[in-house]
């Protein structure tokens, strides 16, 4: 058996110090994306654009802000931007919440005759 404390210090202390892990603005992990992967976003076939109003179809992509505050276990999404509307930034952020900035494409769920769209392979861009 072996010394699993011993194990742990040396591995979380490397990990910290370690000047390749990305800064809290810098590039997340993928943990955080496959939280967004099939994400619902509305209900219906389309989803609008928060700046200019145009409405997203399936395989459209897009840009979309989440938050979560940091007593939510889940994100919310909170704006969608077509790609030309698209913020290259977070810009100002909520005190109290975890705010984050993805780009996806627009897909298409249903159950019977309900529809919603959902986040496909979602890519941080931003977190804050």
């Amino acid at each position: 058996m072996t010394d699993s404390h011993a194990w742990l210090s040396v591995v979380s202390d490397s990990t910290l110090e370690s000047p390749d892990q990305p800064s809290p603005t810098g590039p997340p992990d993928h943990h955080l994306e496959t939280q967004f992967d099939g994400k619902q976003i509305t209900t219906g076939e389309t989803a609008p654009c928060h700046h200019c109003g145009d409405h997203l179809h399936e395989g459209r992509p897009l840009t979309a802000r989440a938050y979560r505050h940091s007593d939510e276990p889940a994100y919310t999404i909170a704006t969608v931007y077509c790609a030309g509307c698209a913020p290259v930034g977070l810009g100002k952020t909520t005190r109290g919440c975890d705010d984050v900035l993805l780009e996806a494409d627009l897909g298409l769920a249903m159950a019977g005759q309900t529809h919603w769209t959902i986040l496909v392979e979602p890519t941080i861009v931003a977190t804050g």
